[in-house]
């Protein structure tokens, strides 16, 4: 049964279950003048069917178009299935790229790469997670057509203006969309109620970097528009994001401060000598151990 709450006026909530590691994504439907989804799900039928069904719930006739906080694969996967149904889909060009090389496969020599050259991971560490990564490559698509949007670009989305923020860190070109009238803000991955999101890796000019110095400045970012709720894209509506913000700064400066670096960001992450941990969650581990050596020496 599909879980649907109207969270604003003309926008409800569609809890979504999805084939990954996470107990649900929230996807928002917006009626008005230009109806629009706010995040797309998995590639799979019972995001469609979901979908579907909260437009019949919202008596909404059509969907115009999508948005796309991000390009991971429980947010981005189902875009293409609505742009064959006639869906215009809006996603950030940094994104985009992104979400071009996961999609067309060049996405997993680089994945390689950082885990060799960056991680220093064993090869066979590497082959256990590029499974999951292969497996997450089912569950999305890559649309014949999008429109770019950049930081700074307004959205009609029902009948209110979104505001593209900048708010990278868990991507590189991540998205959350502020409603200045209302002071509401979708923030996709960026703010989440329960959890910290992990922080990306990706290529600037010839060297890889870490999200998590961004992801910093996008908290100061988030914490400046004063919103009065967040939408986040898993999680709970919560209001006092201002406050959430605060939070997540302070757990992360104390996780710096009790890090402790090893040899390797691999040996850092993974607790060799330990039980073997799930490829999964080493995957997750890699990542905050590269922000931690990264934050490390920009701090100090």
């Amino acid at each position: 049964m599909l879980e649907i709450t109207e969270v604003g006026q003309n926008v409800h909530l569609l809890k979504v279950q999805v084939p990954i590691n996470v107990e649900s994504v929230n996807l928002y439907l917006i009626d008005g003048q230009v109806p629009t989804l706010i995040d797309a799900g998995t590639n799979t039928p019972n995001v469609i069917e979901a979908v579907n069904e909260g437009m019949k719930h919202m008596g909404m006739k059509r969907l115009e178009q999508v948005i796309i906080t991000h390009w991971h694969v429980d947010h981005a996967g189902a875009a293409a299935s609505f742009s064959k149904k006639g869906a215009r889909i809006l996603v950030g060009s940094r994104d985009y790229q992104e979400w071009a090389s996961f999609v067309g496969g060049e996405g997993f020599s680089q994945f390689y790469r950082w885990a060799t050259e960056e991680w220093k991971v064993p090869v066979k560490e590497i082959s256990n997670m590029l499974k999951i990564y292969k497996e997450f490559h089912m569950l999305t698509a890559l649309p014949d057509k999008v429109e770019l949007i950049e930081p700074g670009q307004t959205v009609l989305a029902g009948d209110d203006s979104l505001l593209a923020i900048s708010t990278p860190g868990h991507t590189a070109g991540h998205l959350s969309f502020y409603n200045e009238k209302d002071r509401i803000l979708y923030s996709g991955d960026m703010l989440l109620p329960n959890e910290i999101p992990y922080p990306g890796i990706w290529q600037e000019g010839d060297r890889a970097v870490s999200g998590m110095s961004s992801y910093l400045k996008s908290l100061d970012v988030v914490e400046a528009l004063e919103a009065l709720t967040y939408l986040p894209a898993h999680g709970e509506p919560s209001d006092d994001p201002v406050a959430r913000c605060q939070e997540v700064r302070e757990q992360l400066y104390l996780q710096l401060d009790q890090y402790h670096s090893a040899e390797t960001v691999y040996l850092s992450a993974s607790n060799v000598g330990s039980q073997k941990i799930h490829p999964g969650v080493l995957f997750l581990k890699l990542h905050y151990a590269y922000g931690w050596e990264q934050l490390k020496k920009r701090v100090g």
